[in-house]
């Protein structure tokens, strides 16, 4: 998985951190981009913005890449792991009921 790059934008009320590689470590862990972003943005209590056609991720206010490194490791941990064995080579699959 690629390490996560993110850059702050903006000053005053308009900063942003746009996570710069959002996809690529999405797909590296085979979840959609969307749920990461979510993630990012409900942990921090942030609004986020999603253009998946111009690949831009973006989680309102100014977040370093350690804090939201941490986060993503959380996520891992919560919804990449197998709960059994810790394998992280796990599928999403959605059942209808």
């Amino acid at each position: 998985m690629p390490k996560l790059l993110a850059k702050v934008e903006g000053t005053g009320n308009g900063i942003k951190t746009v996570i710069v590689n959002a996809s690529a470590i999405a797909k590296a862990l085979s979840r959609p981009t969307t749920y990461v972003t979510k993630f990012f943005g409900c942990e921090l209590g942030a609004q986020v913005q999603m253009n998946a056609k111009d690949d831009r991720y973006i989680v309102n206010g100014s977040h370093d890449c350690e804090k939201l490194q941490n986060l993503l490791d959380a996520f891992i941990k919560r919804f990449v792991l197998c709960p059994n064995c810790d394998n992280p080579e796990t599928r999403l699959v959605c059942l209808v009921l």
